[in-house]
């Protein structure tokens, strides 16, 4: 077992290179057995950290941490796992995939430094009433209800109720209640909330999202890849019409993130889900194994 292991701090999908969403990215983690991943994912206190693996079934295994627990697949951690390869020039510009617990999934990395992974292909879940929502959120029903869209769950790797709001001024004024969030999703077999205002149609940004995650450790996070290919890929089901979409999460937390999405099919039947980003320089953080004991 190697003494040092290589453990990095990314932000993933950057705007203009500021802001974006911490995830730890530890690329040497064939050693590590799971205890270990929580304690360095819990020390390191960022949403989500990933270790990667070797994997007989792709380029890489990757594992995802929140503080608290496993979780299947992380997009902003994948965006900054890839990009962190890439920076390090451990892996060249070009196609990948990795192995994760929501399925083989791929990756293209541009010469720029973008990242692009594939999703699962959409599953759509259950529905919610307003009703039973807009009181998590400090909100009116009649905020949901004028939208004309359901909230449902919706998972590409994650399942997320994805929650339509009127206008873009009410994101700001959300008060969630973290304990009753926390409780809904245990109930309903969820990972978080997502909630979204559709811009202006002048607009290059398609919605602004804020996203909710407290079951998981996570009150709010400031760029959410998995969020963002299931938000594509409802609103290509229930808007139609669009299959290139741009993101903007995080302004609330001062970490303004810009998340590219896409959706490949017609508005029955979606064949492929991408999402991608870029990430700043990953900074290394000093970690002895020894310190895990």
């Amino acid at each position: 077992m190697a003494d040092v292991i290589e453990v990095y701090v990314v932000n993933a999908f950057v705007a203009d290179n500021q802001g974006g969403n911490p995830a730890g990215v530890v690329l040497n983690a064939q050693s590590l057995d799971a205890a270990q991943m929580q304690t360095i994912a819990a020390e390191l206190g960022h949403s989500e950290t990933a270790f990667v693996l070797s994997s007989k079934k792709a380029d890489f295994r990757v594992r995802f941490f929140t503080p608290t627990e496993e979780v299947d697949f992380c997009g902003h951690a994948t965006v900054a796992t890839f990009s962190t390869l890439f920076k390090t020039e451990k892996i060249a510009a070009g196609h990948y995939f990795q192995e994760t617990k929501a399925g083989v999934l791929s990756i293209e990395i541009e010469p720029d430094g973008r990242v692009t992974m594939g999703q699962a292909l959409p599953t759509f879940g259950a529905e919610f009433t307003p009703e039973e929502i807009a009181p998590l959120l400090g909100i009116h029903s009649e905020d949901i209800l004028a939208t004309g869209l359901p909230v449902q769950a919706v998972s590409t790797g994650m399942s997320d109720i994805i929650v339509p709001l009127i206008d873009e001024a009410l994101l700001n004024n959300i008060k969630p209640d973290l304990d009753a969030i926390k409780a809904f999703n245990l109930a309903s077999n969820t990972i978080a909330i997502h909630v979204f205002a559709i811009t202006p149609t002048e607009s290059d940004i398609s919605a602004r999202c804020r996203n909710f995650a407290p079951a998981v450790g996570i009150d709010e996070e400031s760029a959410t890849g998995s969020a963002a290919g299931a938000l594509a890929s409802y609103l290509h089901r229930y808007q139609g019409g669009k299959y290139r979409y741009l993101f903007e999460q995080g302004e609330i937390l001062n970490k303004r993130s810009l998340l590219w999405a896409q959706v490949d099919g017609d508005e029955e039947i979606i064949e492929n889900v991408t999402v991608g980003g870029f990430s700043d320089k990953p900074q290394r953080i000093p970690f002895r194994i020894e310190e895990l004991a």
